[in-house]
């Protein structure tokens, strides 16, 4: 009846499986990966709403063990490459107590547990035989525990207490043979991981206090076996050593990264802030620090030491693969000039010859790098390519303009050359650049074009002459040549398509990348009249050229949140974007949606240049100095692992379906960002993202354009009173879905507020003064289109108020057109529906369990209205509401609300009467929690969702409801649901802490099938 599709949730547990599997634990779902391929190859839901915590594999029985909450799971792998189901559950149990670690032990004979009261549970995997329980001697809770020993004879425990302290003790089956052998003190904060090194014999914790703490095993006379555990505890002693602080948040866990089993070991702490911090366990030093998972928690990660990788997974739903050679930090260095007093201005890398770098200097001076010496040779002269001067470089050929209208062509090889110079006109040239195979572009004053070829003489004629359109920076950024076209990027975000034949574009789009420039353009390398620009507003388009090549259409627009991106490559057949995001280069990967490297610059402003031939140099000049960066190559890009891509970083406010060729979703949530995503797979891929708010996005509402084909109006509010309207058109199918988002119009509410000032000579204390009002939320929105592209949007918000704007496309006008006032509470929620004469009709809901109706057909200006009626359905606040027309003018209305009750009611409704009379109420209490979300489906059935993650399906007769179906969600702190709706099956996504889609068959024949008397509600166990 009701069936899991998707799920984008926190991933909290990883595990390593040889030869190439990865086992991860995302929500209550056990994942099976090909690490080689990156494909998930099986996924298998084992706790039904509980978190799996923990993943322990056995290779001697070749059987996991999943744990989480206190709920535990034996899982057989069969890792054979013909084998249908890889993955098959052998055993599943509910402990009294959280489950803290699991392990088997004996070869896979026992399996061994921990608890959250210190209590060790042994149990023979082998038979049904009776569970021992080994109490530890000093009860008390832990946070987290770790198990050592592979034989019950040596089990060893490692326990973190709530009060900071570390137990080390013995867990002996005899009842008098409990030694604690240690209690190690230090942390100012419960313990959130302990992990133990062999090699090293060092135990790593971390804590609520930001530390990494690391304690050695020392010994007074002969060191005693490893493998006899409790002598090695019970005679060494144990001594602080290390007290790490790299993190500003709390730390939840550490992996112990080693090659081989000589080298020196690194641990990686992951933390609340979204950093790894690599510490090396010898001398204690901080070796590097990344940002893995932006914007949220770093919940788990597991060290590959076969393929030398390190895989993190985090709260924003992804597993992310990170090459050992990307971890390592590689400083900048500085290459000075040999001359003082020489200041650099313009640097090039280039790709063949003996000079890797070449540097122009102010005074005219070119430097090339000696790889052998290390040093720098003066290679060429002229005051010409001083300052004013501008270049491009292919790699090989590097062409330079001046402010007196010389061209200079360089080639790199045994030495610098000069090719070949040109005197265009006495003017500045303001660009120039290479555009095809021996030809150039140059652009001299009021935004003239020139194409050349480069071994043309002075007295040459240009090939053709272009000219761009006004501006106040008439000169192009970026140009690239197609057969006989050129598309041209300017300084003012605009881009070009011209012809030969023709000096005037054949068609403009004029600010397409904001105002501050488009910074680049690059062709499909599949040759599919595919292209790609970049601008500084951080946005990355797509364009098709069609076959007459007359014509660019936008495909896609897409936000990348990067702020600045300066320049596109395609390295290993995928899209890598080269940006700024305020001091630092970045490196990101279009595909892996992550950045691959980043180093501290300070900032776009300066020259720069990026390989990728033989390792990833980066040159660059800051404070009037030459910095290089180098890495390996294989450090930063690797084809083969991709990882999973996540989702928001924070909580999903609010939810809802686009119906394209396929069902898309559009989410707000509580990280400001906006996001259109499909789903694929088990999960969903983020298509675009929309970074426009300024606090949480709480409100969406969505309609579909009459008028155009493929385009839904979309709104969104939330804190800071910010209501924003845009446009999203779509186009393709399948894995080839474009996006285009169009900003119409942002709305800040503002109120009136005096000015008052100590200073007497700023006279503004009699003057009011129009400031955002920071305060208020819109909590819900809703669209009524007035036709001729007007509409009436409809604003719930936490100040009592109901506001009504009046939105025009055409003129892109959004203004406050009415404020209803009735509640006097916050206003949870707003919805419009039509009845059968053509009036729209407004229900609102509060705070106070209150739901009004109010006629808004004849909404006038300067008119006050109050509502038809009202009736008090719940105790406390409605937080959901759905409704149907039964009749004409009878409505059945479901709510759900924060008293736990799930309320069906059945009202007569009449606009031109003025009437809402209550016919019938049914009130159910099915959920443990407050009820977040409720909707009607088709064939009289109904869905609700609550806090206690349970989703319900319901059977609707008149107002009386009947229990048909129940599903544990994998998503927590649910904040509501969306339907999709089909003809047979309907999609229904829950949202929170991720999101989740289910599929309902609301068919007839499926329905009249299932006989459920009562609300039972389903154990999460069973079956």
């Amino acid at each position: 009846m009701i069936k899991k599709l998707h799920l984008q949730t926190h991933v909290t547990a990883l595990c390593i499986v040889k030869p190439h599997f990865l086992l991860e634990g995302c929500g209550g779902f056990l994942n099976l990966y090909n690490l080689d391929s990156n494909e998930l190859l099986e996924s298998l839901d084992i706790f039904r709403g509980a978190r799996i915590h923990g993943i322990q594999y056995s290779s001697h029985n070749e059987t996991v063990v999943a744990f989480g909450g206190k709920l535990l799971a034996v899982v057989a792998l069969n890792r054979s490459q013909s084998a249908v189901s890889r993955l098959k559950i052998l055993q599943k149990s509910s402990e009294t107590d959280w489950i803290r670690d699991a392990k088997f032990v004996n070869d896979g004979d026992y399996l061994v547990t921990l608890t959250s009261h210190n209590k060790v549970l042994i149990q023979k995997t082998t038979s049904k035989a009776e569970i021992i329980e080994v109490q530890g001697d000093e009860q008390c809770i832990l946070y987290c525990g770790k198990i050592l020993g592979d034989h019950l004879s040596q089990l060893t425990i490692l326990a973190g207490t709530v009060f900071g302290n570390i137990l080390v003790w013995a867990a002996s089956t005899s009842q008098k043979d409990k030694p604690l052998f240690h209690r190690l003190t230090g942390h100012n904060g419960v313990i959130f991981s302990i992990n133990y090194d062999e090699i090293s014999q060092t135990i790593i914790s971390t804590s609520d206090d930001r530390s990494v703490r690391t304690w050695s095993l020392l010994f007074e006379d002969e060191k005693p076996s490893s493998f006899n555990l409790w002598s090695l505890f019970q005679r060494a002693k144990i001594q602080a050593k290390y007290e790490l602080y790299g993190h500003e948040a709390r730390v939840w866990n550490s992996v112990v990264m080693r090659q081989n089993q000589c080298d020196s070991a690194l641990v990686a702490s992951l933390g609340e802030d979204s950093r790894v911090c690599l510490w090396d366990l010898t001398s204690g030093t901080l070796f590097s620090k990344f940002d893995a998972h932006p914007g949220t928690s770093v919940w788990a990660a597991v060290w590959d030491q076969l393929r030398k990788l390190l895989v993190t997974a985090g709260g924003d739903g992804s597993t992310r693969i990170w090459n050992v050679n990307h971890l390592q930090e590689t400083t900048c260095r500085q290459l000075k000039l040999p001359e003082e007093g020489q200041v650099p201005r313009l640097v090039v890398v280039t790709s063949t010859g003996y000079y890797r770098y070449l540097v122009f200097s102010q005074q005219g001076i070119i430097y090339g790098w000696n790889t052998d010496t290390q040093l720098w040779t003066s290679l060429f002269q002229d005051e010409r390519l001083g300052n004013g001067s501008v270049l491009d470089s292919d790699g090989r050929t590097v062409i330079f303009g001046t402010r007196t209208g010389a061209v200079f062509v360089f080639v790199s090889g045994p030495s610098l050359e000069l090719l070949t110079t040109h005197q265009l006109e006495k003017s500045k040239i303001y660009s120039v650049h290479l555009v095809a195979s021996g030809q150039f572009m140059a652009c001299l004053d009021n935004g003239r074009l020139l194409l050349l070829n480069i071994f043309d003489g002075n007295d040459s004629e240009p090939k053709t002459r272009f000219i761009l359109p006004e501006g106040k920076q008439r000169w192009p950024s970026c140009i690239l040549a197609t057969q006989s076209r050129f598309m041209m990027g300017d300084r003012e975000g605009s881009l070009h398509l011209y012809s030969t034949k023709k000096e005037t574009p054949l068609q403009s789009f004029l600010n397409i990348h904001g105002k501050n420039g488009l910074t680049d353009i690059k062709s499909d390398p599949l040759g599919r009249n595919l292209y790609y620009t970049s601008g500084r507003d951080g946005h990355v388009g797509l364009w098709h050229l069609t076959d007459d090549q007359n014509k660019l259409e936008l495909l896609s627009l897409t936000n990348t949140s990067l702020g600045w991106i300066a320049r596109l490559r395609w390295i290993n057949h995928q899209l890598t974007y080269l940006a700024f995001q305020s001091d630092r280069f970045v490196v990101w990967s279009s595909q892996q949606q992550r950045s691959l490297m980043q180093v501290p610059c300070g900032g776009g402003h300066r020259s720069w240049d990026f390989d990728v031939t033989s390792d990833v140099t980066l040159l660059f000049i800051k404070d009037k100095h030459i910095y290089e960066h180098r890495r390996p190559l294989s450090g930063v890009f690797s084809s083969s692992l991709p990882g999973r891509c996540g989702g928001h970083s924070k909580s999903v406010c609010r939810g809802r379906f686009i119906g394209f060729n396929e069902p898309l979703i559009l989410t707000g949530s509580e990280d400001t960002t906006m996001r259109l995503s499909r789903l694929e797979k088990r999960s969903a891929q983020s298509l675009t993202i929309i970074t426009k708010h300024v606090s949480s996005v709480r409100a969406l509402a969505v309609k579909q354009l009459g008028d155009r084909s493929g385009t839904w109006l979309s709104i969104s509010a939330g804190g800071r009173a910010q209501l924003s309207v845009g446009l999203l058109t779509l186009s393709g199918q399948g894995d080839q879905i474009h996006v285009i988002h169009h900003d119409v119009r942002t709305h800040f509410l503002r109120g009136w507020l005096r000015r008052t000032t100590n200073k007497p000579w700023i006279h503004c204390g009699d003057h009011p003064s129009l400031i955002p009002d920071p305060e208020t939320r819109y909590m819900d929105v809703d669209v009524v289109d007035r036709g001729d592209r007007n509409f009436h949007i409809i604003a719930a918000c936490s100040d009592s108020f109901i506001r009504i704007f009046s939105l025009a496309l055409d003129g892109c006008r959004l203004d406050l057109f009415h404020e209803l006032s009735f509640h006097n509470c916050c206003v949870l929620q707003v919805k419009v529906v039509a009845d059968a004469y053509g009036n729209s009709i407004l229900f609102s809901t509060g705070t106070n369990g209150r739901l009004a109706v109010w006629n808004i057909t004849l909404l006038e200006e300067d008119k006050g209205i109050e509502p038809i009626g009202s009736l008090q359905v719940h105790q406390s606040g409605i937080n959901s509401l759905d409704c149907q027309w039964v009749d004409v003018d009878r409505m059945l209305i479901l709510t759900g609300g924060d008293d736990n009750a799930l309320i069906c009611s059945q009202v007569e409704i009449s606009c031109e009467r003025n009437v809402l009379e209550l016919i019938d109420q049914q009130k159910q209490f099915p959920h443990a929690a407050q009820i977040s979300g409720v909707a009607m489906l088709s064939n009289n059935l109904c869905v609700s969702v609550s806090l206690d993650q349970r989703l319900i399906l319901w059977k609707q007769r008149d107002t009386q409801l009947t229990c048909l179906s129940t599903i544990c969600c994998d998503v927590s702190d649910i904040q509501g649901l969306d339907v999709f709706p089909g003809t047979t099956k309907s999609l229904v996504m829950v949202y929170g802490q991720g999101i989740q889609v289910f599929e309902v068959d609301d068919s007839t024949s499926v329905i009249q099938n299932l006989e459920y008397p009562s609300a039972t509600i389903v154990d999460p166990l069973s079956a």
